[in-house]
């Protein structure tokens, strides 16, 4: 039998001492469940167990209690008017009448939205503010259902509605000494975990928990792989000690500090202190509550990360994809001054002007919009010349439809910025006149936009970033429609992680009439022609293309992860490709894939670990070969010559001539087993032997 010891009564009777200094039964759980650990490291008896959990529960009760006596005794001292007030409050509670509206987050970079912080709305009581329905909930001892509610509504719509935030992350408010507890915290959790890329959460300025519970909250966010923000960082409990005890992911400066910073040299001292050591340490520093054009520059010029305010977007019911194309442009602006030190300035076109390059230069322009008060139909034509280069963005208003000439033009992309981009809903003819030249970035096209490419010059566009584009739109989004009907040669090389020469992310429509096209791409995901993920369509006549791509999971035309729909009529196609996971036409991943081949040469030259020339790897296909010429060769340890390797494939061959010579280290080839020939030439070879496919 153990004995009682004098060390356990005096750790239980520090545990009660430090008990009744508690004042909320969070606080309490912590205590308890330090002391816990420390009673549970010696050997006791059975009674003491029991005597110690009656001492527990004895010091929650109490703790309950004094909560419960300081609440009676403030709402005895509420008004008429905040009784009917507390009322509302209940009834929105219980019956979870809560919606969130979402204000953009804003690069200070280049305007695009980064995030959106979750706002809370009550619903048809316009009256009562989020501060109402916490400082009663508070009174009440309902924080805990606000915290719930909070965290599931949110979530629920980031889990289900994914689409309307363009994946971008959304910031979720968190009162930090509120703990979740049993199913509540088990289903909250199974959703942060689903969807740990797209949520920040955002500890608010309630209550201050004290070092036990801040390791309890640290732990369990970065078990989930979760983000974590600092908010009205500057007053309150937001302090240095603080930001060191979180060491979040971002910090965001109150609106106290930034409300006209622009006249204090005081508060931009401080603030600029602020930016400086989360830069130091890895962390985003974030404005909020910006409210005006001064404001927005002061916190710009002190170089930080992200805004936030009524000034770049309201809050909104439904997320916004864009801020004003104004505000962006200002920021734009702001940046260049921060960059170069002097306030970047923009020419506005004029309608059939002739614009030099060097003149923009001479007079220190950085950008020049096209499509300002412009009539549809209207032309502009920007000169250059090969021999300078022209660190000048050229911008297409909103909505334009008209005109741009490239004359000779070299223009090399600052700060990320697109050498050319298209603004919303705008629809852009771009002749080319002479030899252009693009480096760095492209021409950005937006999903509601549309370019059409013209005339007898030629382009080559050279991309240097590590995500890439080079006419089409980002990783992230859909591009506008794409036609090339120009009759001369469009060359793009690239060296980056991952990316497309003509095509996006998400994937959209690409036409391409006419002209001569060489790509030349290295990197971990490279698509030639189409989208890394989303469905994209692509129809080509008349044409000569050559691409040569080298990654480790790469697409010449088609869609990486995505499905896509292929047309190839009387051109030439020649596509050179190394890498362990390429295909040729198709799809490289689980998406369907649909290819149409008539009156065309094409070559396909794959070498890889694995690959496939026409069709998918995992997907169904559906290929049509009519009165074409198609050579196949390659080399790997499993190929697929055309089809489907896992899916269900089918492959009509119609009077086409068809050579492939294939080699697979292991003997391991696959062609598909739905084959119609229906006359022409069908001659196949693996490992140096000739093989019969029909």
């Amino acid at each position: 039998m153990y004995l009682l010891n004098r060390k356990c009564i005096e750790i239980l009777a520090e545990f009660v001492n430090k008990a009744s200094k508690v004042s909320s039964k969070p606080e309490l759980d912590c205590l308890k469940k330090e002391y816990t650990e420390k009673l549970s490291n010696r050997e006791t008896i059975p009674e003491f167990n029991i005597l110690s959990e009656e001492i527990f529960s004895l010091c929650s009760s109490l703790v309950s209690e004094r909560q419960n006596r300081a609440c009676s005794d403030q709402l005895t001292e509420l008004s008429l008017e905040e009784h009917l007030e507390l009322e509302q409050v209940d009834r929105i509670i219980d019956d979870n009448l809560l919606l969130y509206h979402f204000q953009p987050i804003v690069s200070a970079s280049d305007g695009s939205i980064f995030s959106y912080e979750a706002l809370m709305r009550p619903v048809g009581i316009p009256l009562l503010s989020p501060y109402h329905i916490l400082k009663y909930a508070a009174l009440t001892g309902r924080l805990r259902e606000i915290e719930k509610a909070t965290f599931m509504n949110v979530l629920t719509m980031v889990d289900e509605k994914r689409d309307i935030f363009n994946n971008r992350p959304v910031f979720i408010n968190s009162i930090p000494n509120i703990l979740l507890e049993g199913d509540d915290l088990e289903k909250v959790d199974m959703l942060l975990a689903r969807n740990a890329d797209n949520v920040v959460v955002e500890m608010t300025e309630q209550a201050v928990p004290d070092e036990e519970m801040l390791q309890m909250i640290k732990e369990r966010y970065s078990s989930l792989n979760i983000r974590i923000a600092i908010d009205d960082y500057g007053t309150g409990y937001s302090n240095i000690k603080n930001l060191l005890d979180y060491m979040p992911n971002f910090v965001k400066i109150d609106r106290s500090l930034l409300s006209n910073i622009h006249n204090s040299s005081k508060k931009r001292h401080f603030v600029r202190d602020i930016v400086e050591f989360c830069h130091d340490n890895g962390i985003m520093a974030l404005a909020e509550g910006v409210e005006n054009s001064e404001e927005l520059r002061a916190v710009i010029l002190l170089n930080v990360d992200l805004i936030q305010g009524f000034y770049t977007a309201k809050p909104a019911p439904v997320p916004i994809d864009v801020i004003d194309e104004d505000v962006r442009q200002e920021i734009l602006r702001c940046r260049s001054e921060l960059i170069y030190g002097t306030s970047s300035k923009q020419y506005v076109a004029a309608a059939d002007e002739r614009i030099p390059l060097d003149m923009l230069v001479r007079d220190g322009f950085s950008s020049v919009l096209v499509g300002r008060d412009l009539c549809e139909g209207a032309r502009v034509t920007v000169t250059g010349s090969l021999i300078t280069d022209s660190a000048i963005k050229i911008q297409i208003d909103r909505g334009f439809k008209g005109t741009l000439v490239l004359e000779q033009v070299k223009i090399c992309s600052v700060d990320r910025a697109d050498c050319i981009e298209l603004g919303a809903d705008s629809e852009l003819n771009l002749e080319l006149c002479g030899e252009n030249y693009l480096f760095g970035r492209g021409i950005f096209v937006p999903e509601t936009a549309a370019l059409t490419m013209t005339g007898e010059g030629s382009l080559r566009i050279e991309l240097n970033e590590s995500d890439y584009y080079g006419i089409g739109a980002d990783t992230l989004s859909k591009h506008g429609k794409l036609t090339f009907s120009h009759n001369s040669m469009l060359e793009i090389t690239a060296n980056g992680e991952s990316g497309v020469a003509i095509g996006s992310g998400k994937g959209g429509d690409i036409v391409i009439n006419s002209g001569k096209y060489s790509l030349s791409l290295i990197g971990k995901h490279a698509v030639g022609f189409g989208s890394l993920e989303g469905y994209t369509k692509i129809d080509i006549f008349n044409c000569d293309l050559e691409t040569r791509i080298s990654g480790a999971m790469a697409v010449s035309l088609g869609s990486l992860n995505g499905s896509c729909e292929v047309t190839l009529i009387r051109s030439s196609y020649r596509c050179r490709m190394s890498g362990p996971r390429s295909v040729g036409i198709g799809c490289c991943g689980t998406g369907t894939a649909g290819v149409a081949i008539d009156y065309a040469n094409v070559d396909l030259d794959i070498n890889g670990s694995a690959f496939c020339d026409l069709g998918s790897f995992e997907g169904d296909s559906e290929i049509l070969v009519s009165r074409a010429s198609l050579v196949i060769k390659g080399e790997g340890s499993q190929t697929l010559s055309f089809g489907s390797c896992d899916g269900n494939g089918s492959v009509k061959l119609v009077h086409a001539d068809v050579e492939i010579d294939i080699s697979s280290k292991y003997n391991v080839y696959t062609f598909c087993d739905n084959l119609i020939f229906d006359g022409g030439r069908l001659l196949a070879k693996v490992n140096g032997k000739a093989v019969e496919l029909n």
